[in-house]
């Protein structure tokens, strides 16, 4: 057996041979995936802290938005109102008791908790609530009077206070009218802001940190309820807090990591609007040694600890899905989004993330592919016909880039085919190293009771209370634009002869009945498109579009004299109702503004007051 038979030290050595490199490549090989599972869970884990924060920023800034809307439009019904009392010149006493009517009716009716509606106006302190201030108390010198100065008519957010008494956070919200000295503001309790910063974060999770500063590095919540009200931009026992101010608030950086104390922090920060920022700063030393405690237990089993760093990744990327399919949660709010889609503007894709419409879920099926089709086949299924095309214009895929390149929401509201006002919203998911958007979010939510309580709010600051028409404010809004579209029509402006004696003799209440007839008799003789609207007082005026001729003028004004010669009021007996009326012309060709039609009407009507009875004399 020659050359067949292999010695035992031969056989020793051969053997020893194999189990040392068995033993070699088994730990470089641990060795090899413990780094590889490390950059694993480093990138996952990183992509974990961006998906939380951004998840958290588009919650809060849905909240946000909704939550100070009807504070926005109550605040802009009452400066209209107030500067319609100036053109009447309505005297300070006046002005006090709407700011005391309309305090009362928004604490009986608004669906948000104002706390006070108060102003500078014409040199005189006012406030709603009959709050009567200090000797030491300088209205002009106030927050809320000194930034909406500064804001120069624009909406101003006043930074939020605590309240010494009851321990409520406070918000103030201003606006300069057109004197640019007077100036209307309303308080709003926002507590609520603390409790949505808190409810943000894991209790589980220690972290991460969820901060809501304004512009002057004011804490407004924190999701550490202890550091509301402090100032961030000045010296604090948090070394980290005043590096977070200085790199948001002067250096303008809005993703950053930062290193303090031997601690690492990344930080994702969102402009929330009124100079507010919203950010999520998390704890990136103590996530990972959350993460690598576990890892570092399992080394002592040797080669088992391959499976449980397995298991670790495992746990990692589910605890990704879970944010994830929480981020899914956050956005669908299915509570206020009947469907919102993910839509990649590039690829002519999209995604559904939820949808409570069982028409447009059949409609779209399984289909991820032409969302431009798909788009407006849900829109013709689900719009009114009287909103259509404005919805198919906002919807227009090709022309969005462009029209949201300055901005990161886009929003129109329709009317539905049941008959319920919607609103769909456009909101930038993300945009390429140049800033050209790629992936936008589209919402469409129910807002049939906010739309209907708006609209009565802006109707009741455009309309005249006493006759139901429009008043001089919104009506001379209305004729102004009317002008611009240099269509051209006959303006008409009258007032009541003899109407003092009316109110000396008969009463104002027999007045009132007076006016109310002038407008009823204007609605019965104008278009449904024509601009009727009382003036202040005894003043009325109209606006028909496209009449042009003295001829046309006068079959109008005729009719409309008709009608007020036949005003009966039963308190008056044989005392009738007549009016000076003076008719100017505005042409197509013609380049003047509304003042100046407004100087000729009004020369007119003085000339009428020279004759007898109801006149009309034409410019």
């Amino acid at each position: 057996m020659v050359g067949s038979h292999i010695s035992n030290k031969e056989l020793f050595t051969r053997i020893s041979k194999w189990q040392a490199l068995l033993f070699l490549f088994i730990p470089v090989s641990f060795i090899i995936i413990i780094f590889l599972n490390f950059r694993v869970i480093y990138n996952i884990t990183m992509e974990n802290i961006k998906n939380r924060a951004e998840a958290m920023l588009l919650k809060y800034s849905v909240k946000m938005n909704d939550y100070l809307d009807e504070g926005v439009t109550v605040l802009l019904s009452m400066s209209y109102n107030v500067e319609d009392m100036f053109r009447i010149n309505a005297s300070s006493e006046e002005i006090l008791q709407y700011f005391i009517r309309e305090s009362e009716a928004l604490e009986a009716d608004s669906l948000i908790n104002f706390t006070g509606i108060y102003g500078y106006v014409e040199d005189e302190y006012i406030d709603g609530y009959l709050w009567e201030p200090d000797e030491d108390y300088i209205p002009t010198k106030r927050p809320w009077y000194t930034e909406a100065v500064k804001q120069n008519g624009e909406i101003a957010y006043v930074e939020p206070y605590t309240d010494a008494m009851t321990g409520d956070t406070i918000m103030t919200m201003s606006k300069l009218l057109s004197d640019k000295k007077s100036v209307i503001a309303i308080d709003i309790k926002i507590n609520d802001i603390q409790d949505i910063t808190e409810a943000l974060i894991d209790k589980d999770d220690d972290t991460g940190e969820v901060i809501i500063i304004d512009d002057s590095g004011a804490v407004i919540a924190h999701s550490d309820r202890g550091e509301v009200g402090k100032i961030y931009l000045e010296a604090s026992e948090d070394p980290a807090a005043p590096v977070i101010a200085e790199k948001l608030l002067k250096d303008g950086l809005f993703e950053f990591s930062m290193h303090v104390d031997n601690d690492i922090y990344m930080v994702y920060a969102g402009e929330l609007g009124g100079g507010w920022y919203m950010l999520s700063m998390t704890d990136v030393k103590r996530m990972f040694a959350r993460i690598f405690s576990a890892i570092g237990n399992s080394l002592f089993l040797g080669l088992a600890g391959t499976l449980v760093i397995l298991y670790t990744i495992l746990t990692v990327m589910r605890r990704q899905i879970e944010i994830e399919d929480f981020n899914i949660d956050l956005k669908s709010v299915s509570s206020i989004y009947s469907c919102m889609y993910k839509i990649n503007l590039a690829n002519d894709t999209f995604e559904e993330i939820s949808c409570a419409s069982d028409k447009i879920a059949v409609l779209v099926g399984d289909r991820r592919e032409n969302v431009r089709e798909v788009m407006k086949a849900s829109i013709t299924l689900r719009v009114d016909e009287r909103t259509r095309e404005e919805v198919l214009r906002f919807t227009d895929l090709d022309s969005l880039a462009e029209r949201m390149k300055d901005t990161d929401t886009l929003i129109c509201e329709f009317m539905s085919i049941d008959q319920v006002w919607d609103r769909a919203r456009f909101t930038a998911a993300e945009r390429d190293k140049n800033g050209v958007l790629k992936t936008v979010i589209f919402t469409i939510e129910v807002i049939d009771k906010e739309k209907r309580d708006r609209d009565r709010l802006l109707y009741l600051s455009e309309t005249d209370r006493l006759t139901g028409i429009n008043n001089r404010g919104s009506g001379e809004s209305k004729i102004r634009k009317q002008l611009l579209s240099c269509e051209g029509g006959m303006f008409i402006l009258f007032d009541v002869d003899k109407f003092k004696y009316v109110n000396d003799n008969f009463g104002h209440d027999v007045g009132d009945k007076v006016l109310i007839a002038i407008a009823d008799c204007m609605k019965r003789t104008f278009r449904n498109n024509d601009i009727v609207m009382r003036l202040g007082g005894d003043e009325f005026a109209a606006y028909a579009s496209l009449v042009l001729s003295r001829e046309g003028a006068e079959i109008i004004v005729d009719r409309l004299m008709k009608q007020i010669g036949r005003i009966k009021i039963p308190e008056m007996g044989d005392n009738r109702v007549e009016v000076s009326a003076g008719v100017a012309f505005y042409r197509p060709e013609d380049r003047f503004d509304f003042d100046e039609l407004y100087k000729r009407a009004d020369k007119c009507t003085y000339e009428s007051k020279a004759h007898e009875g109801s006149y009309v004399t034409y410019f």
